[in-house]
């Protein structure tokens, strides 16, 4: 670790010490206020952490896509994932905030938690199934209510960043949804942090791809849907390389 990356993660975690205040207030206002002061705060707070960390990794992400995001209706976005800012790269570029389907193993790193929480993120051991399908049902409900929701198909970083298999999970609440999927093709993360174990400075790509409707779709139809998507998202990444090439 190079003494850039120990000054950008001390920069993290004090950053997240001196919120403990406004931390405080998001959960009291979760128990006690509207939703729209809630929301608010908590997004509000949300891009007031991450700008200035993301500025400080001098990363830049650069969006495509935008305007192809249904509005004003839950979706699922499904991108892929290989590194650490892939987060940022969905935060900083939707709409409105949504919420994360995250490993277990986050739930139990103080303040990380706590704030994902806030943020109503629902926490997964795949390792219980009675508990993974309680998590499951509980994201069910935070799309039926109005909320979108990010599911990495592949269910952990990439080591190599080259596409793993896709599981179907996201397509589990779609089928109980009816929610649009959207497939995010995310390309330089890895590159930003684990390629090398140190912050690097650079461009991440964030695109965006054409919605998938799944109302009316069979159970076969959502079976299938894990392949599809990886497909489609390998097919835009073979693009954009060969693009990059000419």
């Amino acid at each position: 670790m190079n003494a850039f990356t120990l000054k950008w993660g001390t920069k993290f975690i004090t950053s997240l010490l001196k919120r403990t205040p406004a931390l405080k207030h998001a959960k009291k206002l979760k128990e006690t206020g509207t939703w729209e002061e809630y929301k608010t705060f908590v997004d509000k707070e949300l891009f007031e952490w991450l700008n200035p960390i993301i500025d400080m990794a001098g990363v830049e992400f650069v969006a495509k896509g935008k305007e192809k995001i249904p509005q004003n209706e839950p979706v699922i976005y499904t991108p892929n994932h290989s590194g650490m800012f892939d987060i940022p790269a969905i935060v900083l570029n939707t709409p409105k905030p949504p919420i994360f389907i995250a490993k277990k193993e986050l739930g139990a790193v103080p303040l990380i938690k706590d704030w994902m929480s806030v943020m109503d993120c629902v926490f997964v051991d795949r390792s219980n199934k009675d508990s993974a399908r309680s998590s499951l049902h509980d994201a069910i409900e935070m799309v039926k209510n109005g909320r979108s929701i990010v599911v990495f198909p592949e269910g952990t970083r990439s080591k190599t960043g080259e596409l793993g298999e896709f599981k179907g999970g996201a397509m589990k609440i779609a089928m109980e949804t009816g929610a649009k999927v959207v497939p995010v093709l995310l390309e330089g993360t890895r590159e930003r942090l684990e390629a090398t174990g140190n912050v690097t400075a650079g461009k991440v790509y964030v695109t965006f791809l054409d919605p998938i409707e799944t109302k009316g779709l069979t159970k076969e139809d959502f079976f299938k849907m894990p392949a599809q998507i990886r497909e489609i998202i390998g097919d835009e990444r073979k693009r954009q390389r060969a693009e990059s090439q000419e």
